[in-house]
């Protein structure tokens, strides 16, 4: 649980990374689009009044920068290539160099990189010389780098601001399953040690009685034996179900094989039928559905949900076996006609600390931990495990596992 709420911390953090990148990204370079615009719209204008007064072309184009009071720089250079700077600005104008850079902004601005970047329009004018117009862009480009070092600052900031919540979430979330784990483990261990100190009571009774001669008759020994062993065996069933919950609650990943999930099934129908004749028993298993999964674990979930069975309902009771295939999905439904489990049971969630009705493993035996087994092995194979009422009166165990 820990890593998923991590991932979707991680996960957070990137979603937040990308759209303050993105909308920043775009809210600056709109803003540089904006005033190289603007510049553009001020170079044109100077090119629009020299086309109308073409035989006063340049002073035209000193007028208008008068009037319009624009930061431009206006240059002459001659078919000839040599140039002169007829109005000075704020740019320190490197001069031109090249008439195959005149030529190309014949038809429109463009951006000349240099130690000090400029944006140039050249207007050709009468005797074949041309009127060069240029604009300083290092205040534009140092708008640009002020943009983007606050876009890294705000992104950094707002990563920072979303590990911050997600940390605080992350942890209110875990005092939480930490609370309920706690909560979990404490009735557990308290259910575990009133199964153990059952069988250990009896035990010791009969140790006692029989270290002290208290039961001479043959028959009495017998069955004080018998009761030993029981208790034994009982014991044996609560440790080996603990283990087997520790194992499945491990980290370590289970090696998995490619299982027939029907052949496995009808073994345990098969052993079923031959113990449960007083039984009205409904199989409908279809061939090969095959999953990748543990045999092992399948093995004792099959036999966990058959065995409950056996335990909780009356020897006469019918039960129904069902296995079949949809998609990329195996279900496995297990129905029993005897008494179900309590109405609230039915909305309990199914953990490894979980049990619906503490009697019923001092009744009959076990260790009360059968369903937590089948929910940690459901869940060790990324299935699904639902308790509903069954058809025949009693409990359906269905079970969905993918291929």
């Amino acid at each position: 649980m820990k890593k998923t709420g991590s991932r979707y911390a991680a996960i957070s953090i990137l979603v937040t990374t990308i759209l303050s990148s993105v909308i920043g990204g775009f809210a600056t370079i709109d803003a540089r689009n904006s005033d190289l615009q603007q510049i553009d719209q001020s170079i044109n204008l100077i090119v629009e009044r020299v086309n109308s007064y073409p035989a006063e072309a340049i002073s035209a184009a000193i007028l208008t920068i008068d009037e319009e009071s624009l930061d431009l720089t206006l240059a002459l250079v001659t078919k000839e290539g040599d140039e002169t700077v007829i109005n000075e600005s704020h740019l320190i104008y490197p001069g031109i160099n090249s008439m195959a850079l005149v030529k190309k902004a014949l038809t429109e601005p463009i951006s000349v990189e240099a130690a000090n970047p400029f944006r140039l329009r050249a207007i050709e004018i009468a005797g074949g010389d041309y009127l060069i117009v240029a604009a300083d862009l290092q205040k534009l480009n140092t708008n640009l780098r002020s943009n983007l070092k606050n876009l890294i600052g705000f992104t950094i900031a707002a990563n920072a601001f979303a590990i911050f919540i997600s940390i605080l979430l992350l942890r209110r979330h875990d005092r939480g399953l930490d609370a309920q784990a706690l909560q979990r483990m404490q009735r557990f261990l308290g259910d575990a040690s009133h199964e153990l100190r059952t069988p250990l009571t009896v035990i010791k009774g009969y140790s006692e009685m029989l270290s002290k001669g208290q039961m001479n008759d043959v028959v009495d020994r017998a069955r004080a034996f018998s009761r030993v062993n029981s208790e034994i065996e009982r014991m044996e069933s609560l440790i080996h179900d603990l283990l087997l919950l520790a194992e499945l609650g491990e980290s370590r990943p289970t090696t998995f094989e490619v299982i027939d999930l029907t052949e496995l099934t009808r073994a345990h129908v098969n052993d079923f039928e031959l113990f449960n004749t007083g039984r009205k028993i409904e199989v409908s298993l279809e061939e090969s559905c095959e999953l990748k999964g543990s045999r092992e674990h399948l093995n004792r979930l099959i036999q966990n949900c058959l065995s409950n069975i056996v335990r909780h309902t009356p020897a006469d009771a019918a039960v129904s076996i069902a296995l079949k295939s949809k998609g990329k999905k195996v279900h496995l439904v297990i129905e029993d006609g005897g008494p179900g489990l309590p109405e609230s049971a039915y909305r309990t969630e199914i953990a490894a600390m979980n049990r619906f009705d503490p009697s019923r493993s001092r009744d009959s035996g076990g260790s009360g931990l059968g369903m937590s087994i089948i929910a940690a092995i459901v869940q060790e194979h990324t299935g699904k495990l639902e308790l509903r009422k069954s058809d025949l009166g009693g409990l359906a165990v269905v079970v969905e596992l993918t291929k």
